[in-house]
C-alpha cells in the first residue's frame, strides 16, 4: 500500500510537468520558429523481484517516476511567406545567432528581423544579429549637402566569406549609400558598313562612357567611304570624337581596309581616345568577323559595349540563400555588403533555453562551429530564404492527444492515491 501511494504522488507530480509541457507547446503553435519540447519520463527506483526457481529471467517493479528530460523537436517547421525583406527562414540545420546584452550570445531560428534606428538588424527582443561584415562602406561628404557625411560603397563584393564562429558581429544596413562612379576604360563596336554606301555618306555608331569625374558622355565613330576604293574590298575613313564639341585631344582619324570577303585587313583594329582626363581603349576588331566588317548583302545589327557605371544611390537590400546580403543601387550595380552566419552544433539537443524563442551553449551542446569545403571555405550546410518565415514544429493535433494523454494519466495517478487511503483506513479499522 506505501508503494501505490509513492506510484501515485510521483505520478501527479510527473504528469502535471508532462501537462505543463504540451500546454506550452500548444500555447506557442503561432510563435515563428518555436521548436517544440518533448517530455520524458523515467523510474526514480525500482525493485528487482527474483524467481524463487533461479529463472534466467529477471522482472522490475517501479517504485514512482520523474520528468527525466526534455527534448528539443528539430523537425523542419513549414515556411509562410512575408513582404519583408528581413524575414529571414532557415531551410535545413542551423542556428542564427544574436547578441543580446553585455554581448552574450544566443541562438535562435525564429527569423522576424527589422532594422533599429542606428540601422542595426535586430530581433523582436531588440538582440543583434550576428554576420561578417565585407567591410566596405566608408564614409564620404555627402554629394548633395558637402556639410554632412553619408556612407559610400568603397570597393564591389560578390560575396563574403565567414570569418571564426568567435568573430561574428553585428550587422549594419545604412538607410542611404553612395555608389562612386567608375570611370569607361574600353568600348568595343560591331557593325556591318553598307557596301552599297556613296563616297561622302556618313554611317555612324555610338557608346555611352563615363569621365572621371562620373558625367556622361557620348563616343561617336563617324565613317565615310574612302574616295579611292581598292580593286578588292572597300576603304573607310573614320572620325572618333567625344561629343559633338570635342576638343582636338578627344578626336581620332583613322582608315579601315576590308578584304573582298568583308573582313579587317590590320588586326587588331583598336584606338585610344580621351575622355574628358580618363583614356578609353577602342576596338573595333581583334579576330575576322568579329568586330567590323563590310559585307554586300548581309544583314548585320550594330552594337556597342563599354564598361564604367556613373553614380547612384541605394535602392534597397535582399538576402540571397547563401545569407549574403546585397546591396542594390539605381545605377544598376550590386554588391555584398555582409553575410549571416549560420550556427551548427555537435548536440543540437543539449542547448539550453535561455527565455523566449532563444537559446544558450551548455557543456551538452559544445561550442559552435561552421561548416567548411575542401578548400577551407565557410559553407552554410542550410539554405536562408528570405521573406520567408518558419513556423512553429508543434502539430497541434498532436499535442492535444498528449495533453490527453498526459490529463488521464494524472486523473489516474491521482485515483490510485485516493484508493491507497482508503486501503489504509479500511486496514486501521480492522484491527480495531
Amino acid at each position: 500500500m506505501n508503494t501505490s501511494f509513492y506510484n501515485g504522488v510521483s505520478g501527479v507530480k510527473t504528469y502535471q510537468s508532462g501537462i505543463d509541457v504540451w500546454g506550452n507547446n500548444i500555447a506557442n503553435v503561432n510563435t515563428v520558429g518555436y521548436k517544440a519540447n518533448l517530455p520524458e519520463f523515467g523510474s526514480i527506483f525500482s525493485q528487482t523481484l527474483v524467481d524463487g526457481n533461479n529463472s534466467p529471467t529477471e522482472d522490475q517493479t517501479g517504485l514512482g517516476s520523474r520528468l527525466a528530460s526534455t527534448a528539443i523537436s528539430m523537425n523542419q517547421g513549414t515556411l509562410q511567406q512575408s513582404d519583408n525583406a528581413l524575414d529571414l527562414a532557415i531551410q535545413g540545420d542551423g542556428w542564427f545567432g544574436v547578441s543580446g546584452i553585455n554581448n552574450q550570445q544566443f541562438y535562435t531560428r525564429s527569423g522576424n528581423f527589422s532594422t533599429n534606428a542606428e540601422g542595426y538588424i535586430v530581433d523582436g527582443s531588440g538582440n543583434f544579429l550576428l554576420g561578417t561584415s565585407a567591410d566596405n562602406i566608408g564614409l564620404m561628404p555627402d554629394p548633395e549637402d558637402p556639410t554632412k557625411t553619408i556612407p559610400v560603397l568603397t570597393k564591389s563584393v560578390e560575396y563574403v566569406n565567414l570569418t571564426t564562429p568567435q568573430g561574428q558581429g553585428k550587422l549594419q544596413l545604412p538607410t542611404r549609400m553612395y555608389y562612386p562612379p567608375e570611370a569607361s576604360t574600353k568600348a568595343e563596336f560591331k557593325a556591318n558598313l553598307p557596301v552599297d554606301y556613296g563616297t561622302g555618306q556618313i554611317f555612324n555608331l555610338r557608346a555611352g562612357l563615363i569621365a572621371p569625374d562620373g558625367s556622361k558622355h557620348t563616343l561617336t565613330i563617324a565613317f565615310t567611304k574612302s574616295a579611292e576604293q581598292p580593286e578588292l574590298g572597300t576603304s573607310w575613313k573614320y572620325r572618333a570624337y567625344i561629343d559633338e564639341e570635342g576638343t582636338p585631344s578627344s578626336e581620332v582619324l583613322g582608315t579601315l581596309e576590308f578584304d573582298e570577303r568583308g573582313a579587317l585587313k590590320t588586326l587588331p583594329a583598336t584606338f585610344s581616345i580621351d575622355n574628358h582626363g580618363g583614356p578609353v581603349m577602342v576596338t573595333l576588331g581583334t579576330t575576322p568577323y568579329d568586330g567590323l566588317v563590310s559585307i554586300a548583302g548581309a544583314d548585320i545589327a550594330s552594337s556597342s559595349v563599354a564598361d564604367g557605371f556613373p553614380e547612384g544611390y541605394l535602392d534597397g537590400y535582399r538576402i540571397d540563400q547563401e545569407a549574403n546580403i546585397i546591396a542594390s543601387f539605381d545605377n544598376g550595380r550590386l554588391s555584398s555588403i555582409g553575410k549571416i552566419a549560420v550556427f551548427h552544433f555537435q548536440n543540437d539537443q543539449g542547448l539550453e533555453k535561455a527565455g523566449g524563442n532563444i537559446f544558450r551553449t551548455s557543456s551538452n551542446s559544445g561550442g559552435p562551429h561552421f561548416f567548411t569545403d575542401n578548400e577551407g571555405n565557410t559553407v552554410l550546410g542550410a539554405q536562408v530564404i528570405n521573406n520567408a518565415l518558419e513556423n512553429s514544429n508543434v502539430s497541434l493535433a498532436t499535442a492535444l492527444t498528449e495533453l490527453i494523454v498526459m490529463q488521464k494519466a494524472f486523473d489516474a495517478n491521482a485515483k490510485s492515491i485516493t484508493t491507497a487511503d482508503q486501503m489504509i483506513q479500511k486496514a486501521i479499522n480492522m484491527k480495531k
